[in-house]
C-alpha cells in the first residue's frame, strides 16, 4: 500500500536494512507501507502496529493471505502504549517510521493519525529509555539534533525521493555501526557496491565448490566460530550499554503486549 513518506522509493528499504543487527523479534510500531518490513527478510517473530484502523486492517489481511517465514502479529493501537508497556527481552529490534516532526515538513497535516511536537517529544523519552537497540527514520530537526547529542545516538544521512523531489532523510540509531548484521542481501552502499560484493560471493562460492570436503568444512567450522564469537561480543557490548544506561530494565519485562 502506498503511504505518506514511505521507505519504497528507490534504494531506501536497502540502505535502512543495511544498518540493523541481529535479532529474533522484529517491532514495527508506525508500520504505515511496511517497506522495510516486506524488504528485510523475516524475523523469527514480527510485531507490526499502527494507529491508522485503515492500515492495521490492510495488514491483518494481508498476514492472514500471506506465506512469510516466522509469525506475525498485527494491532491496532498507539506506538507509545506499545513501547511503554512491551515485555523485553533483549533480543528485539524496533524500526520506527513516525510520521514527519511538523517543523521538518512543508505540509501541515499528511497523515490520518498525526504526530504533534509533544507527541515526537515524548517518543523520544520512550527511546532513551528502551533496552533494546533501535533505528528511527525521519527529518532533521532541532529537536532530534538535540536529542541524538544528548545521548550519542548515531545518524547516518540517505536521499529520498518524495512527491517534491530529492530530500535528505536520516536514520538515526542507539548503537554503533554493527560488526554483523541480520541479513546481507542488500550489502553494499549503493546498486554497483551490491553488484560488486555479489560477483565476490560467487567466486568465493566456486572456490568452495572445488575444495576437497574436509578441507571446506574445516574452512567453514572455522569461519561459523568466528563469526559466532564476533556477534556474542557485538550483542555483550551492546547489553553491557544497555544495563549501564537502564538500571532498571527488569521493570520493562512485567507488563505484556497491548492486543
Amino acid at each position: 500500500m502506498r503511504y505518506p513518506g514511505g521507505k519504497g522509493g528507490a534504494g531506501v528499504a536497502q540502505t535502512i536494512i543495511n544498518q540493523i543487527p541481529p535479532h529474533r523479534v522484529y517491532i514495527e510500531p508506525f508500520v504505515g507501507g511496511g517497506a522495510v518490513f516486506r524488504a528485510k527478510a523475516p524475523a523469527a517473530s514480527s510485531l507490526l502496529a499502527d494507529r491508522d484502523p485503515a492500515v492495521a486492517e490492510h495488514w491483518r489481511r494481508w498476514s492472514t493471505s500471506t506465506i512469510v517465514g516466522g509469525g506475525v502479529e498485527v494491532l491496532e493501537g498507539c506506538a507509545l502504549e506499545l513501547l511503554s508497556s512491551y515485555p523485553w527481552c533483549g533480543d528485539e529490534f524496533v524500526y520506527l517510521d513516525p510520521p514527519y516532526h511538523p517543523d521538518s515538513r512543508a505540509c501541515a497535516t499528511i497523515y490520518r493519525c498525526e504526530m504533534g511536537d509533544a507527541g515526537h517529544r515524548e517518543l523520544l523519552t520512550l527511546l532513551e529509555r528502551l533496552p533494546v537497540r533501535w533505528a528511527l527514520s525521519g527529518y532533521r530537526c532541532a529537536l532530534y539534533d538535540d536529542a541524538a547529542g544528548l545521548h550519542g545516538w548515531r545518524r547516518i544521512d540517505f536521499n529520498a525521493m518524495t512527491r517534491g523531489g530529492v530530500r535528505v532523510e536520516s536514520l538515526w540509531m542507539n548503537y554503533p555501526a554493527p560488526a554483523t548484521l541480520a541479513e546481507y542481501t542488500y550489502a553494499g552502499s549503493n546498486f554497483r557496491e551490491r553488484q560488486r560484493i555479489g560477483r565476490k560471493v560467487e567466486r568465493w562460492l566456486a572456490k568452495l565448490d572445488a575444495m576437497d570436503p574436509i578441507e571446506r568444512n574445516a574452512l567453514l567450522s572455522a569461519m561459523s566460530d568466528r563469526d559466532r564469537d564476533s556477534w556474542n561480543a557485538d550483542r555483550g557490548r551492546a547489553q553491557q550499554g544497555n544495563d549501564h544506561a537502564h538500571p532498571e530494565t527488569d521493570r520493562h519485562r512485567s507488563p505484556r503486549a497491548p492486543g
